[in-house]
C-alpha cells in the first residue's frame, strides 16, 4: 500500500457520489476489493482510511479504558458517523447523509491526500483550516522537530 500524495477538486453528484481521484485509487491495497473505512475527522473534513489502517486505529483505540469519561468521549467522538464504503463499477463513492452535513451538502470538494489517509474539505473548510496553520508553521515545524528528535533518543 502507498502513500496519498496530492490535492484534487471533485464534483459531488446529485446523489452524494465522489469519484475517487485514480492517483488516490492506486494507493489502495487490491485485497480490499475498492472497500475502506470514512469518518468525521479531527479537522472539521472528512478522513477515508484503508481498511489496514483503520484496523491499526481500532487496536489503539481498543486500549483506552472504558471507566474513563475523556477516553470514552474522545472514542465515541473519534469514530462518528465511521462507515465502511466500497468503490462502485465507476470508481464513485457514497457519502453517507450522516456525514454529508460536515461538508455543508456542497457539490465540490477537496480531497487532499494526507500519507495514510485521505481528508475530504468543503473548500471554505480548507481554507480556513489553512489561513490558522500556514501563519503558524514555522512553530510547528519547531514542536514537531523536537517531538521526533525525542522519538529517536529513545529508540536509542
Amino acid at each position: 500500500m502507498g502513500k496519498f500524495r496530492g490535492q484534487f477538486n471533485c464534483s459531488v453528484d446529485d446523489k452524494g457520489r465522489i469519484k475517487m481521484p485514480v492517483s488516490f485509487k492506486q494507493q489502495f491495497d487490491p485485497a480490499d476489493k475498492g472497500s475502506f473505512m470514512i469518518k468525521k475527522g479531527l479537522d472539521d473534513c472528512l478522513e477515508i482510511y484503508p481498511l489496514a489502517i483503520w484496523t491499526k486505529e481500532e487496536e489503539r483505540l481498543d486500549r483506552l479504558d472504558d471507566y474513563n469519561p475523556i477516553h470514552r468521549a474522545f472514542r465515541g467522538t473519534f469514530i462518528l458517523g465511521i462507515t465502511e464504503l466500497t468503490l462502485d463499477g465507476s470508481d464513485r463513492f457514497l457519502i453517507p447523509k450522516s456525514l454529508m452535513g460536515y461538508l455543508n451538502n456542497t457539490r465540490e470538494v477537496i480531497m487532499v491526500g494526507d500519507l495514510n489517509l485521505i481528508k475530504i474539505w468543503e473548500p471554505s473548510k480548507l481554507h480556513d483550516f489553512t489561513s490558522v496553520t500556514l501563519p503558524n508553521m514555522h512553530q510547528y515545524s519547531i514542536e514537531v522537530s523536537n517531538y521526533l528528535n525525542e522519538l529517536e533518543r529513545n529508540k536509542k
